[in-house]
């Protein structure tokens, strides 16, 4: 079973095999489920104290992101610019190893605003510019912990445990507490097949496939939001199949059917922790 990208696209273009090139390429994706049936599937929320940072209504305030055992020779800052409705957040971390590093279903960085009544707000992804990563956003909020986790795709809906910097305690933070997903992509000892980014294909194709895989590891596949998420996903590669390239359309095509695989798993993962 080859379990890459490459697989699912790749021949798609290159050979322009018929449309149920998809289906036989799903069905062997889905094995990926029968490969980890004899591992128990156990996610749970835990707990952590996050550190709230009480900038100034006017003005900047910058400080340091610390980093934890996850990625020790990491480090990074965050500068919040105050305005008048928006506070401009620009993220910067050094030192962090690729994503990959924690297992092969992880793909990114994404940045988290954390309030002091533990809610968790998105704030994006980070990009990679050679030796660092980078997230220049607004948000409307005006006191909030900043944490960086890594995740395998950009719609993730909550935050996993694997967090990588976060702010210190200091003179200008209050303490607050907040829920983080522990081993809510895979079964406890599961180990993904790598992803094969050989070829160059763009994240939004690589994120699809990662959820798609993760949620079928759920025992998502027989919900709504999964066959939807299908749907698009069957769309991108017949989509790219027929135009031979990645199409603005397409990406956005698959952007949905990573938003529907995500909803799917966190719907069984909800079963799971009743």
């Amino acid at each position: 079973m080859k379990n890459s990208v490459r697989h699912i696209i790749a021949i798609g273009l290159l050979l322009s095999l018929s449309w149920i090139t998809a289906c036989v390429l799903q069905a062997q994706q889905s094995g990926s489920a029968t490969a980890a049936e004899n591992l128990k599937f156990q996610p749970q929320l835990v707990t952590r104290t996050v550190r709230v940072i009480n900038p100034p209504p006017r003005g900047s305030v910058t400080t340091v992101l610390k980093a934890t055992e996850l990625a020790p020779g990491a480090s990074g800052q965050a500068k919040l610019k105050m305005g008048d409705v928006e506070v401009t957040v620009e993220t910067q971390a050094n030192g962090l190893p690729a994503p990959a590093s924690f297992g092969a279903q992880f793909e990114t960085y994404m940045v988290w605003a954390i309030t002091p009544g533990a809610k968790a707000v998105k704030l994006g992804a980070m990009e990679s510019k050679g030796n660092r990563y980078e997230l220049d956003t607004k948000s409307a909020l005006r006191s909030f912990a900043i944490i960086v986790t890594a995740e395998p795709y950009e719609e993730v809906t909550r935050p996993a445990d694997t967090i990588v910097l976060e702010v210190p305690a200091g003179a200008q933070t209050t303490s607050a507490s907040c829920e983080f997903l522990k081993d809510g992509y895979a079964p406890v000892g599961y180990q993904f097949p790598p992803v094969d980014t050989g070829a160059g294909y763009p994240p939004q194709i690589v994120q699809m496939y990662n959820a798609r895989r993760i949620a079928t590891l759920a025992g998502a596949e027989t919900s709504d939001n999964f066959r939807m998420g299908d749907e698009w996903f069957n769309s991108v590669v017949f989509s790219a199949k027929q135009q031979k390239k990645f199409t603005d359309l397409i990406l956005q095509q698959a952007t949905s059917a990573t938003q529907y695989f995500e909803a799917a798993r966190m719907k069984a993962l909800q079963q799971a922790m009743r």
